[in-house]
């Protein structure tokens, strides 16, 4: 048996496109950017470039998810990944902040879009399940709205 996914409606396809401009914003450019400046830069944090790029692989596999329609499933490694990669990015903001290092653009500006990517995939999440449900529902009303001959037929196997 095929299982049978909704064929994705313009809010759906708006969505994941917001989600990858997100992705390619925050978790792909600046986490590799920052990643490869502490691999060739700064091996004492080296363990924050790791954990930058694991919170950004969990993310992309998210991403794919998403737009493979498995809404159910992508919210899981998103929420994953925004943990992941979030942490790290904490850990640097409170580092600039005690030193009074500035940056352009400011770290705000270059991870934390990464939590309107986790929201989309929310609303991916709820908007799937919503449907389930509803068609859920749907088929119950059909069924009992069916004539009563045809549920006693049903029944008996004739």
């Amino acid at each position: 048996m095929k299982i049978k996914r909704p064929a994705d409606k313009v809010g759906h396809k708006i969505l994941k496109i917001a989600m990858t401009a997100v992705y390619l914003w925050s978790g792909f450019f600046w986490a590799g950017v920052t990643a490869l400046n502490f691999l060739i830069n700064d091996l004492s944090n080296v363990h924050l470039a790791y954990r930058f790029a694991a919170g950004s692989l969990v993310l992309l596999l998210g991403l794919i998810l998403a737009w493979l329609r498995l809404y159910v499933l992508q919210i899981i490694p998103c929420m994953t990944g925004l943990a992941v990669f979030l942490n790290p990015a904490r850990e640097m903001i409170d580092r600039a902040a005690e030193t009074g290092v500035l940056f352009k653009p400011t770290f705000e500006q270059r991870y934390l879009p990464i939590i309107a990517f986790a929201i989309f995939s929310l609303v991916l999440f709820i908007l799937r399940v919503w449907g389930i449900f509803a068609a859920r529902a749907e088929r119950k009303n059909e069924f009992d709205n069916m004539p009563t001959e045809s549920v006693l037929d049903k029944h008996h196997g004739e």
